[in-house]
């Protein structure tokens, strides 16, 4: 029998193999949208953002599930990969809804890592209920995960293992919100480190450990190497984190980026740097004004001269390339195959490193 899925073909009854974790996303999309339509139009709505935030996503996610799960030769079924796959682009989905205002990404997706790869960035939300819909949604996103997973099809040892992989990743998730919130509400200096920390716990976590972790786990692969890739993961999570501050103050990749990185209120390693040298009182004076109105081209200006002047973004583009390495020492260490040591390395120094 032809193996097919609701979510994979979408009802075609082709084959499932042919369909992708974007393809499997997109059917869960749709059958959850025309689930919620028939109910109300408001609730269809709520659907509407998760979309909107999953499917311009660049597929980082499911490329990581899928690059380690097709280095091991134990890999189930196309369908299965496919479900997990989706599932932490819908967990990432979930983070950056929860977030409220995204930021640029720090780097782009590897075409050999997904072949979906677009870099486009959500407003902010303009009222409480743009905001009580994004927050809805980012629940919705999160228990689409779980279901995607259950309903999977992945063996049973297995699949008691990704369950676990996701609580443990939403669970860090959750925890690295709320250090970075508590940041922001603080109105005296945040250190360097405890910015790293929520930066490891809320993101390195959630959206490199754990779909690394899991790819690893549907592969069949060696306990020991399940950890060294998730430590590796770590290290990839907060260098891709460290770069995307670095993108986002620059305007790298969105000209709007650097307003919105002056304007979120969130503590960002950059800035903590900044603020720790004799550089600290303009940067205090320029963020506090940029939070109480749009940032405005002199004021961009101004950021980045004062990242300049104080070496600021000079260290971090080091703190990335010192990230990127750990990753590749975990790799190494662990005796990971060397496809899969290569292709994220590659990837990463594409990538990160400026």
């Amino acid at each position: 029998m032809t193996p097919t899925s609701s979510y994979t073909s979408s009802g075609t009854g082709r084959r499932s193999q042919e369909f992708t974790p974007a393809a499997a996303l997109r059917g869960f999309l749709e059958h959850s949208g025309r689930r919620a339509a028939e109910l109300s139009p408001g609730y269809e709505h709520v659907w509407e953002c998760v979309a909107r935030v999953t499917g311009p996503g660049d597929g980082l996610q499911q490329g990581l599930v899928m690059a380690a799960a097709e280095s091991y030769p134990a890999r189930p079924t196309r369908p299965v990969l496919n479900a997990v796959a989706a599932a932490f682009e819908l967990l990432r989905a979930s983070l950056e809804l929860r977030d409220g205002v995204q930021t640029a990404p720090g780097g782009a997706t590897p075409s050999d890592l997904s072949p979906d790869s677009a870099a486009t960035a959500r407003s902010a939300p303009t009222d409480a209920a743009r905001e009580a819909d994004d927050a809805l949604a980012s629940d919705l996103a999160l228990s689409g995960a779980y279901r995607m997973i259950a309903t999977s099809h992945a063996p049973e040892s297995r699949l008691l293992k990704l369950l676990d992989i996701l609580d443990h990743a939403s669970f860090h998730a959750a925890a690295g919100d709320r250090m970075a919130a508590e940041h922001a509400r603080r109105a005296g200096a945040v250190s360097r480190q405890e910015v790293l920390d929520a930066l490891r716990i809320g993101s390195a976590v959630p959206c490199f450990e754990a779909p690394l972790r899991a790819g690893a786990v549907l592969g069949g692969a060696p306990t020991a190497q399940v950890t060294a890739l998730a430590q590796a993961g770590r290290a990839l999570g907060v260098a891709h984190a460290l770069a995307g501050e670095l993108s986002a103050c620059t305007g790298a990749e969105d000209d709007n980026a650097p307003a919105r990185f002056l304007a979120s209120g969130r503590r960002t390693v950059l800035g903590c740097l900044v603020e720790s040298g004799p550089h600290g009182p303009a940067w205090r004076a320029l963020r506090a004004r940029c939070v109480q109105r749009a940032a405005s081209p002199d004021d961009v200006a101004q950021a980045r001269d004062l990242l300049s002047r104080s070496g600021a973004d000079a260290a971090v583009a080091r703190m990335v390339e010192i990230a990127v390495k750990r990753a590749w020492d975990a790799m190494t260490a662990g005796n990971l195959p060397a496809s899969l040591t290569e292709r994220l390395t590659g990837w990463a120094e594409r990538e990160l490193i400026r």
